[in-house]
């Protein structure tokens, strides 16, 4: 009924898969939840609220609200809820086989994929909560093209996690919850290093301070923060360059840079050239 309070789970909560291979729904978990679990269909879920430690394959992952986390099928794990934070999530469960067949491979690859979405510069927690709520309004109402809606918004959840996560596997030993924020962070960077956030933006975003958020990255990735945005910033600047006929003004605005003159010189530093002058060597000249 409309309003009503689900009942609170101490096991996994089953719910009927219908013919057509999706369901979504809520899970309030009771007091000491734990479950085992290998399910023969793939599966999404959003928590919103408690914190649990979830197990697979000799690997834990934390997870706590505003993470969002897609398990594989036949993927043997288990669910601990943490004493006194309880959990209450949002569960998608599909086949497979509604997804197109390139992203149900990639998402195979890591049978436990999470995805920390407190965002780099976007307010990925809303995105993604949006994308739930509009399945759970469609799946309610039943109406004309409801279930063609729902694989959409499935397609969506699956493309966002997989871009967001750069498709790599992220598990750090209990303990180190900072390191997979900070890691998972840098992956979605891959694919939004364009946008204006700032080194305190970063850090904010994965609620640390500046110097621990600062040493986590370079550990992480190798590179300092800066360093590592301005590489992704030039090296989709050269790829741009390379394959396309856009002007060095709207190349420098896509990747990022704010001032034309910054960009001359930051590529220049970096490839050794200009970039026209770099451009020249991929693409033959044109008459003017």
């Amino acid at each position: 009924m409309p309003g009503q309070i689900p009942d609170l789970n101490s096991s996994p909560k089953r719910v009927p898969m219908p013919d057509w291979g999706l369901v979504v729904f809520e899970a309030r978990h009771a007091p000491g939840f734990y479950g085992e679990l290998k399910d023969s269909y793939a599966k999404f879920h959003l928590l919103i609220a408690g914190r649990a430690l979830w197990e697979s394959g000799g690997r834990e992952y934390p997870v706590a609200a505003d993470t969002l986390f897609h398990i594989a099928e036949q993927v043997p794990h288990r669910q601990r809820d943490l004493p006194g934070q309880p959990v209450t999530l949002y569960a998608i469960h599909y086949r497979p086989e509604l997804l197109r067949p390139e992203l149900t491979r990639e998402l195979a690859k890591n049978p436990m994929l999470p995805v920390d979405l407190h965002g780099s510069g976007t307010d990925q927690a809303r995105q993604i909560r949006a994308l739930v709520q509009e399945m759970l309004f469609e799946q309610e109402a039943r109406r004309l093209g409801w279930q063609a809606l729902l694989l959409a918004r499935l397609t969506d959840l699956a493309v966002l996690t997989l871009r967001w996560t750069g498709g790599t596997d992220i598990a750090f030993p209990r303990g180190d919850e900072s390191s997979a924020r900070v890691a998972s962070y840098a992956a979605r960077l891959k694919s939004e290093f364009y946008t204006a956030a700032s080194l305190d933006d970063a850090a904010r975003s994965v609620g640390l301070g500046r110097r621990r958020f600062t040493e986590l990255f370079r550990e992480v990735t190798g590179e300092s923060w800066r360093r590592y945005v301005h590489r992704l910033r030039l090296d989709y600047a050269a790829k741009l360059l390379e394959s396309t006929e856009r002007s060095v003004t709207a190349i420098a605005f896509e990747c990022g840079f704010e001032e034309l003159s910054h960009f001359h010189h930051s590529f220049k530093a970096g490839f050794g050239s200009t970039p026209l002058a770099y451009r020249a060597r991929f693409r033959p000249k044109t008459q003017p």
